[in-house]
């Protein structure tokens, strides 16, 4: 089920946003905001899945991953969305080997987002 890497998936497929925008597309003020809403929210999240995975509180990484997901899903950011969904499955399974690794790739792909979304 881990797969360590998702080169396959976008980092943000900018279409969900357009769509999102309606006929304002991407200069909605609606995108603007959820851009916002989500930067914010989303660095909460990241930040708090390496705390509760440093401190092994799995059922918080689990809680915290499961949002990350579905908040990224719902901008278009599915690499750092199939990356939540990893931590959501290690966590639940307490497979305490692979934190380290999907953290590395969590905050990777995070930042990469992050500057995609800047750049918007």
């Amino acid at each position: 089920m881990l797969n360590q890497e998702t080169p396959h998936l976008n980092i943000l497929d900018i279409s969900v946003l357009v769509t999102l925008g309606g006929t304002a597309g991407l200069a909605s003020p609606l995108v603007k905001r959820v851009i916002a809403l989500f930067q914010q929210e989303a660095n909460t999240m990241v930040n708090g899945i390496s705390t509760a995975l440093a401190n092994t509180d799995l059922e918080q990484a689990f809680r915290l991953a499961h949002s990350l997901k579905s908040s990224s899903l719902a901008i278009g950011a599915y690499a750092l969305a199939d990356i939540a969904k990893q931590i959501e499955y290690a966590a639940k399974r307490q497979q305490i080997m692979q934190f380290d690794s999907l953290l590395n790739n969590l905050h990777e792909q995070y930042q990469q987002l992050i500057g995609k979304l800047a750049v918007l």
